[in-house]
């Protein structure tokens, strides 16, 4: 009787082991699939400015879609997301200087990591949220691109990005989005500039690149990580929607809330440089969100 509970006991446990070994192993090529996707797409050309005017207006937009928020003041990145010692693999923000460790990019290649999430070799680059930032208009993106370009060359070595079975895991089962090109429109056209106005539909334009972290909707996400709070909802359906436009200014310029309460420095206001009419559009914005 023993013999027969060993022989079942290691028949059950060896075909779960080939059920586990043939599911990383789907993992792990469909992964590979993707990670090596070459993309074919048509790059827009952008005359891309060089006067003091445009870089300060591409400044204003990288500081408020996040660019300085991952990739450091100076723009030299290494700013770790996964280390050595993480279950998931290594990831870093690139320096997006001319300096040693830098990515050196032309005009095209620049558009083609901001409008298309693609890297030099036309496949889908790590991590870094092209999706919230492609949809900006051509005037935007080129003056965008003007700030990237005339920033000084900073000599930084970044860590080569890895992941491991766990994260394929993850990226397989639509668990972690790891490549932007996946979800990003190749043929979409934008706009060629759109103009400020404190209005809902300017507040929309505004805030895609808060979705990463308050989601498509603005209703909050779980943590980020350990030690880290909720991501709260941000639209009329969460406290926001008990603010006036100049509790949200107040908000975001002193990190006070009306309730009396101090914002995190997870949320990345101290980073963010809008003006009072932007925030107002913001407002309207989050206030529409039922």
């Amino acid at each position: 009787m023993l013999k027969k509970i060993l022989k079942w006991t290691g028949i059950t446990i060896g075909s779960l082991l080939v059920i586990v070994l043939v599911f990383y192993a789907v993992a792990y090529f469909n992964t590979e699939a993707r990670i090596n996707k070459v993309y074919d797409v048509k790059l827009d050309k952008l005359v891309i400015p060089t006067d003091s005017v445009s870089y300060n207006e591409g400044k204003h937009i990288a500081e408020n879609r996040g660019c300085l928020g991952c990739h450091g003041q100076n723009l030299a990145g290494g700013i770790v997301f996964f280390d050595e010692t993480s279950p998931l693999g290594i990831l870093a923000t690139a320096n997006l200087t001319s300096g040693k460790g830098g990515i050196h990019y032309t005009d095209e290649d620049w558009v083609r990591a901001l409008r298309h999430g693609l890297g030099k070799d036309n496949k889908s680059v790590w991590f870094m949220p092209s999706n919230e930032v492609c949809n900006i208009s051509n005037h935007d993106m080129a003056a965008l691109i003007c700030f990237l370009k005339q920033e000084p060359p900073v000599d930084k070595m970044v860590p080569a990005k890895s992941i491991t079975p766990l994260t394929r895991v993850l990226v397989y089962l639509d668990k972690f989005q790891l490549f932007p090109a996946e979800i990003i429109d190749h043929n979409a056209v934008y706009k060629d500039t759109v103009l400020p106005a404190v209005t809902a539909a300017y507040g929309e334009y505004l805030t895609t690149s808060c979705q990463g972290c308050h989601g498509a909707q603005m209703k909050g996400n779980p943590p980020h990580g350990d030690n880290e709070p909720p991501i709260p909802n941000i639209s009329s359906t969460g406290n926001v929607g008990n603010w006036k436009d100049t509790d949200f200014i107040t908000a975001l310029r002193t990190g006070n809330t009306p309730e009396g309460k101090q914002l995190t420095d997870y949320m990345p206001w101290r980073a963010l440089t809008f003006t009072d009419d932007e925030l107002k559009a913001i407002y309207l914005y989050l206030h529409g969100l039922k």
